[in-house]
């Protein structure tokens, strides 16, 4: 396992590339806390089923509150 890189991280969207770096970056142990956000329910309730990301959110501003890192991963 690495080491704690960032405190929180907000993936917006979470699509091939925002699950992916989530699954690394938890596998890792490099984000104290991972928050996604993206436009469908559906996505956000599968990524928390999954587990790639510890909490979720449709909007955008209150996904990236707090965050050290913010990143964006939409087209």
């Amino acid at each position: 396992m690495s080491e704690l890189l960032f405190e929180r991280v907000a993936l917006i969207g979470l699509g091939l590339e925002g699950s992916s770096l989530g699954h690394v970056m938890k596998r890792e142990g490099l984000a104290g806390h991972i928050a996604g956000c993206a436009r469908a329910q559906a996505t956000l309730d599968k990524a928390m089923e999954v587990g790639f990301v510890d909490s979720v959110n449709a909007n955008p501003a209150a996904a990236v509150a707090d965050a050290d890192l913010v990143v964006l991963c939409t087209p």
